[in-house]
Parts: C-alpha cells; sequence; structure tokens
C-alpha cells in the first residue's frame, strides 16, 4: 500500500510552503470571470439595440396609455325612410370618441354641418339592411368617414369611433 507521503498528486516542488496550485487556480478564476463579464455584456448590447429606439417606443407607448377618450354628443337624429311604399322612421343617438381635445372642440363648433350630412346619410339607407346587425355596422363606419369629411380631419388627428346609445326603427 501506498504511504501518504509516497503519493505525488501535483507538482508541489514549484510552489513554495506547500501551496498546490492557488495561484493558477486564482488565475484560471478570474480570467473565467471576465469572459463571462464580457460575453453578458455583449449580448445585452446586441440584444437591447440602440437606445434611442428603446426611448422612443416608450415614448409612445406612455403616450398611448396616457391618452383619455373624449366624447361629443349628437344630439338625437330622426329621419324617415321609405320602404315596401311605407314611411319609416329612424332614431339615432351618438357619441363621436376622439383623444384629441381639438377635434372635440372642432365637433361642438362644427355640430350643424355635421348634424347635416349624417341626415342626408341616415336618409339614403335601406330600411331592411338597418335592421341587421351588419347593417348597422356598415351604417357606423359610414358615418365615421361622413363625420371625418365633414370637419375636414386626416390622420392622426380624427374622430375615432362612433358610438350608438340609442338606435330605434320603426
Amino acid at each position: 500500500m501506498a504511504k501518504k507521503n509516497d503519493l505525488n498528486l501535483g507538482n508541489d516542488d514549484d510552489l513554495p510552503g506547500g501551496e498546490s496550485g492557488g495561484k493558477s487556480k486564482l488565475i484560471i478564476i478570474i480570467a473565467a470571470v471576465v469572459v463571462l463579464a464580457g460575453g453578458g455584456a455583449a449580448a445585452f448590447f446586441f440584444m437591447s439595440g440602440s437606445g434611442e429606439e428603446t426611448e422612443a417606443s416608450v415614448e409612445e407607448v406612455v403616450e398611448e396609455v396616457d391618452q383619455e377618450p373624449l366624447y361629443a354628443d349628437v344630439k338625437k337624429l330622426l329621419v324617415n325612410l321609405e320602404h315596401g311604399g311605407r314611411t319609416h322612421f329612424v332614431q339615432a343617438e351618438m357619441q363621436l370618441m376622439s383623444y384629441s381635445q381639438d377635434v372635440i372642440n372642432q365637433a361642438y363648433r362644427d355640430m350643424p354641418a355635421i348634424r347635416d350630412r349624417l341626415i342626408i346619410l341616415f336618409n339614403s339607407q335601406d330600411f331592411a339592411a338597418l335592421k341587421t346587425v351588419e347593417g348597422k355596422e356598415q351604417l357606423r363606419a359610414a358615418a365615421l368617414v361622413t363625420v371625418n369629411e365633414a370637419l375636414g380631419l386626416a390622420a392622426p388627428d380624427v374622430v375615432e369611433e362612433i358610438y350608438f346609445e340609442n338606435f330605434v326603427l320603426q
């Protein structure tokens, strides 16, 4: 059997004081930390892109979140339609929605023009089509285009949505 002093597991002759590889371990650890830190920094810079793009996208998200919808009330519209030789009526109450206070102010200022264009639009509709959900959705889309045209607005500051609060066919 081998004696404890006979075993030569390292090169103890080179190091004074019997330190077996202490300095070389320290050098290897420092080199590994430097390589890992460099790799992590490189990955961070490649993955994050430029700071300007990140700041711009953060500002856009903050603007979208901070915007609250604003509404303008379109008073009750009552329009008559001819269908099957009979006179029918469409009554609608709507809200115009925008994120811009300037657009809402302009909508209130130009409400007579908006109401005129909407009455003409509603008066040209097919009564049978308005009984369906699809017909109402098509009318809402056409009304949105009509309102923005009446106001002379183009993106991004436009009336975003029209909401029917009341829609009665008789």
